[in-house]
């Protein structure tokens, strides 16, 4: 049976089964619907009603028109969503209810607090007009026998339509492969849509052309430096890997622009790293994943998403010939000559958290890492017989906190931070990803602030958050010690240890002389911190071509990984700025060329 044939089956079925339902239910505001009907009353209280409900970054408001029988419409008038994540929803969930005349809507995968918030949105207009939430919940039955199971063939197939994904599919076409793309969620984009966009690459001719001299060993300088504070033990990084990211990262820079029709807004400096070197687009990563699956496309690559890759394939000698997928049709199997595990990391998987990193396990819920970050490639991969990269570790995105008001403070840099003992652990001017490492040392966090003027904004905003079991305040410090259940004498004895520095001018902890401002007016608060991740360290071992590797060392023909699937070596445990994207579109397109050449080669 063709998809369009069954599509509109469901729906007639579910148009069946809502009026049948509704024949012997209880009504709504209206009364009976048959009577309402028979009557000429109608389902609904004719009109335009609007209603708010909280998505993923604030309120989503949605407008729906209702006659007496039928929604009419449904638009979602405003929202703060992230472009691009959550523009499917925004189309699907809309359209799904219309055509079904149903609130039985699947939620879109990959956005799943927008698409709640719009049900949520719509059911309360629902309400408004008089209709039976009830019936319109009950989703049409779908007959198991209608899903089928289909063939396709491939040159490269890819799993996942990230960064990395996107790049690949970009590459090995442009080296004459035929490509298909897979990808879970009901966007493209992953993690790297919701990044900044910005890539670190240095020497580029677009640093030239605004007079910027920035060279691989001024990079690797800092690199070495920023590694240098996490595992001493740790065998990673991979120096020689490292140094050939770096030059090829130029290539991918310019590539991106030669070829994937991409743009640079403008080039500069992050944060505690001022060298001119991230390439920004205008709109971050969001742009920078549109401008790639915008090409993607119009070269005629093939995205199939809401398409979940369950299993690679492999011949009698272990060689990948394939992946097998699910949709809403049924299984899907691709058999190609070339497979590249674009999946991204395990940042969202709880269950390799536990086996992986379990001190990350509790505040998962607080991570910065695209939904689809399940780790699902890896696993894939490892089930047979490849190799993993020893000793993973997060991407570090500083600290989080679960009070939504408060989530610029885990950018200020001049506020102090004490453990459980109430004392302070390090200098909080740091990169990011070490307050990461340093905050899941500690048993708990807090961020200490008095109520100087500096802070009123802040104290303004979680007024109405009080009380809070996040929050902990007191009129002196000895009361601030008891709300946050810390050693009183402890806590005096730091804030009186910072405040002497700040006079001095020289912290205990370094702390830069611009970053220290006096903790010393009452009331003061104490808010509740904790180590926030976008990402992982990680993944499946790979050569210098992003071929993926066994236990001893050798090729599983035909598989390749990059990302998050497979970034462990050229980092510790310290993320650099700018080059997890650099690195996803950097092995992207190396590995999609590679592949397509070893076709080419008959190899």
């Amino acid at each position: 049976m063709s998809r369009i044939w069954k599509k509109t089956l469901i729906v007639m079925m579910g148009a069946l089964l809502v009026f049948s339902l509704a024949a012997c239910g209880k009504s709504g505001d209206g009364g009976n619907r048959a009577a309402n009907e028979a009557s000429g009353s109608g389902i609904y209280k004719a009109g335009t009603y609007t209603a708010a409900a909280k998505g993923n970054n604030g309120d989503i408001t949605v407008e729906v028109v209702f006659d007496a029988n039928a929604i009419v419409s449904v638009t979602v008038k405003d929202h703060k969503e992230t472009q691009g994540i959550s523009d499917p929803a925004i189309e699907k969930i809309p359209q799904g209810i219309v055509t079904g005349q149903t609130l039985a809507v699947d939620v879109v995968s990959g956005a799943t607090n927008t698409s709640n918030a719009i049900l949520a949105a719509v059911e309360d207009c629902v309400k408004q007009a008089g209709g039976d939430i009830d019936v319109l919940k009950v989703a049409a039955a779908v007959n198991e026998g209608d899903k089928t199971d289909s063939e396709m063939s491939t040159d490269v197939v890819i799993i996942g339509a990230g960064g990395t994904g996107l790049a690949a599919a970009g590459s090995a076409f442009e080296q004459g492969a035929k490509v298909v793309v897979l990808e879970k969620q009901g966007n493209v984009g992953g993690s790297t849509a919701l990044s900044g966009g910005g890539i670190a690459a240095t020497g580029t001719r677009f640093q030239e052309e605004i007079g910027v001299k920035d060279t691989p060993e001024d990079w690797m300088k800092l690199w070495k430096e920023r590694q240098s504070t996490s595992n001493p033990d740790s065998q990673y990084p991979d120096y020689d890997r490292v140094t050939q990211f770096m030059d090829d990262a130029v290539d991918t820079t310019h590539w991106l622009v030669d070829y994937m029709n991409h743009k640079y807004a403008r080039i500069e400096g992050y944060g505690l790293d001022p060298a001119a070197r991230l390439h920004f687009p205008e709109k971050g990563g969001a742009e920078l994943i549109s401008n790639l699956e915008k090409t993607v496309r119009e070269k005629g690559i093939d995205i199939l998403l809401e398409t979940r890759a369950t299993e690679l394939l492999t011949n009698e000698q272990g060689a990948v010939v394939g992946v097998k997928a699910e949709n809403a049709e049924g299984t899907l199997t691709v058999h190609a000559k070339k497979v590249i595990i674009a999946a991204g990391g395990f940042a969202k998987n709880e269950e390799m958290l536990q086996r992986f990193l379990p001190q990350f396990v509790e505040d998962m819920d607080i991570s910065a890492a695209a939904a689809g970050s399940t780790g699902d490639g890896i696993l894939m991969a490892e089930k047979i017989g490849a190799a993993l990269y020893e000793d993973p570790w997060v991407i570090g995105l500083g600290m989080g906190s679960r009070i939504q008001e408060l989530g610029g403070l885990s950018w200020d840099t001049t506020k102090i931070l004490v453990n459980e003992k109430g004392e302070r652990f390090f200098n909080e001017n740091s990169h990011y990803a070490i307050v990461t490492n340093q905050v899941v040392n500690h048993e708990q966090v807090w961020m200490v602030i008095d109520s100087s003027e500096v802070n009123t904004k802040t104290i303004e905003a979680i007024q109405g958050q009080m009380p809070n079991d996040e929050i902990a305040t007191g009129g002196t410090l000895q009361e601030l010690a008891e709300a946050m259940a810390v050693p009183a004498d402890a806590l005096a004895a730091t804030i009186d240890t910072f405040n002497s520095g700040v006079a001095s001018g020289k912290d205990v902890f370094n702390k830069e002389k611009e970053t220290l401002i006096a903790v010393n007016k009452g009331p003061y608060y104490a808010f509740k911190f904790y180590p926030k991740t976008m990402g992982t360290f990680g993944g499946v071992k790979v050569d210098e071509s992003f071929r993926v590797l066994k236990e001893d060392g050798s090729v599983i023909p035909n598989l390749y990984a990059g990302g998050e699937s497979a970034n462990r070596s050229i980092y510790n445990q310290v993320y650099m700025s700018g080059s997890a994207v650099q690195y996803a579109l950097t092995s992207g397109r190396l590995s999609g060329a590679h592949a397509a050449n070893a076709i080419k080669e008959g190899k």
